[in-house]
């Protein structure tokens, strides 16, 4: 889906939101949402406009390590990543999605 629509429709940004797993929720609670981005003026554009409406959210880490954790031997990628880590595994799977 998120090939179709760039592909598609040429957006400036994507943004889903999801709960992706349940992961979030052992690691914010149920206060904040987990914001996961790849465009600081988005992600800071998404907090201030959630904290005027006291929908918070908390911008979470994505990196190499994590993505490294969807590598696989047989496949492309894996669609989980390990025990731990799982919704930065989750925003990871679905960056590899995302056109540069």
């Amino acid at each position: 889906m998120l090939t179709y629509v760039q592909d598609k429709f040429k957006p400036q940004a994507i943004v889903n939101l999801a709960t992706l797993t349940g992961a979030i929720i052992v690691s914010l609670g149920k206060e904040y949402a987990g914001l996961f981005s790849n465009n600081d003026v988005l992600a800071n554009a998404v907090t201030t406009a959630g904290g005027k409406v006291d929908e918070k959210c908390w911008r979470m880490p994505m990196g190499k390590a994590y993505d490294d954790m969807l590598k696989s031997h047989i496949a492309d990628m894996k669609n989980i990543g390990g025990p731990y880590g799982g919704a930065i595994t989750a925003a990871c799977f679905l960056h590899r999605f995302i056109k540069k």
